[in-house]
């Protein structure tokens, strides 16, 4: 495929949504370019803004929270597995509205405990709370506090 080719479909990659510098590797891959070529399309994709990894983390970041209501850990997990680096990270992390983000956890809570009403055992509902938090990424002192059991 042609650097022009390449760097068309990969403006095009990019405009759809917000991608990552790994993301944008993988596809130059499967795309079977070469190492320069692969070189070349990220330097014009980066001098023309059509990838950030600041704002790719911040945008993962508000999508994971909003949308797939993931906690901070599994967040975290994500991003270093798209080899976002920590300092990116970490910001990304920090701009997350701590009150949106309590009253994400809350509302996670509340729908676990409809879903168990049925559950006889407190200790036992307020585990497989516990557990089903602990998957969705949020960390264990967050739940407690939340829960209303400090």
């Amino acid at each position: 495929m042609e650097i022009d080719d390449l760097i068309v479909k990969l403006e095009s990659y990019c405009a759809y949504q917000e991608r990552c510098l790994f993301e944008i590797q993988n596809k130059l891959v499967q795309l079977s370019a070469s190492e320069s070529d692969a070189k070349k399309v990220i330097e014009h994709l980066e001098k023309f803004r059509f990838f950030d990894q600041k704002r790719f983390a911040q945008s993962f970041v508000q999508g994971k929270l909003r949308i797939n209501k993931w906690g901070k850990v599994k967040i975290k997990a994500a991003l270093i597995q798209k080899f976002v680096d920590k300092e990116t990270i970490k910001d990304a992390l920090e701009s997350i509205d701590y009150h949106e983000y309590l009253s994400i956890l809350k509302g996670l809570i509340n729908r676990k405990s409809i879903e168990l009403s049925k559950e006889k055992d407190e200790w036992t509902k307020k585990q497989k709370i516990l557990r089903f938090l602990s998957s969705r990424g949020f960390e264990y002192d967050e739940i407690i506090s939340s829960m209303g059991h400090d």
